[in-house]
């Protein structure tokens, strides 16, 4: 198959001034050339989050896509051997009636690893008849939102990343207690900056990861719930936020590393399914230098 042309049909329409554009004219089923996927990865840095409306591609062709803008890595971190099945690359979540929503809250990807993923690429395989919406929130803007005394505190504080409540009540649901006591005990809680400077921008963004954040390093726990619940009461200023109303077959396309995102649980326990990838990973570096430390 032939690249893509960047011809005049390829258009990046915002929907916020803040946050959120369509990417228009594109097949993403199509490999893009190297024009194109640089106006891709421009559109990605001026808006943190791109949808592309009515694109019926493959698992093959979604990762195709996604890794024009880094290396394919896996849900927990870490990479396959080269012509391994790319079926380790995806996550694929099914909301049912047995089978609740479980990511309505903010919250970044996989942030309780050494190196976190960048972008992450999200297919709409089959949406509800009403609601089931998902909301992504500009981290930038809410650093920014911040009063100067508060950047400067923030600014020196550090992270302690772990598991998190959804993460243990998924697990425990599908293969019970025991199995979530598993894979605890092997993943170490991981520090990392609360301010994380973003490595192709230069820009500041508030770094909440949700229920991955156990506490502020070096904090009582009474100190850091008072802080991190004041953050978080933060983003729930709408002007900060895009909401995308999902079409069967869409795709959207967001940097992990500024933004957050929540999937609305609004759709009555019917059917939603959605597969995901992930490509990329750094560790994420704050004022006073990188995070990537392990705590325990």
């Amino acid at each position: 198959m032939s690249a893509e042309p960047h011809g005049a049909d390829l258009a990046v329409v915002p929907l916020t001034g803040v946050i959120g554009a369509e990417v228009l004219g594109l097949d993403l089923r199509r490999p893009l050339g190297p024009e194109v996927v640089a106006v891709v990865r421009r559109a990605l840095l001026d808006h943190l989050v791109l949808f592309f409306r009515d694109q019926d591609v493959t698992a093959e062709q979604q990762l195709a896509f996604a890794a024009r803008f880094g290396p394919p890595v896996l849900p927990m971190g870490g990479e396959l051997p080269k012509g391994a099945d790319i079926t380790p690359y995806f996550n694929v979540l099914e909301d049912t009636p047995e089978n609740p929503p479980k990511a309505d809250f903010w919250h970044t990807d996989v942030a309780f690893v050494a190196e976190p993923p960048e972008i992450a690429v999200l297919f709409m395989e089959e949406t509800p008849p009403v609601g089931g919406d998902t909301s992504w929130l500009n981290l930038y803007a809410l650093y920014d939102e911040l009063s100067p005394a508060l950047q400067e505190v923030v600014s020196l504080l550090d992270l302690d990343l772990h598991l998190g409540e959804p993460f243990r009540r998924a697990v425990t649901t599908m293969s019970g207690e025991e199995e979530y006591r598993r894979i605890a005990a092997a993943v170490p809680v991981m520090r990392h900056p609360l301010v994380r400077i973003h490595p192709e921008t230069g820009r500041r963004a508030l770094f909440m990861c949700g229920a991955f954040m156990e506490g502020i390093s070096g904090m009582a726990p009474d100190e850091s719930a008072a802080l991190l619940d004041l953050l978080r009461s933060k983003l729930a200023n709408p002007n900060l936020a895009v909401r995308w109303r999902w079409g069967r077959h869409d795709i959207a396309m967001w940097d992990e590393r500024c933004t957050n995102h929540r999937a609305n649980s609004d759709h009555g326990g019917t059917y939603r399914r959605v597969r995901r990838c992930l490509v990329g990973a750094s560790v994420p570096v704050g004022p006073r230098g990188a995070g990537g430390r392990i705590v325990t």
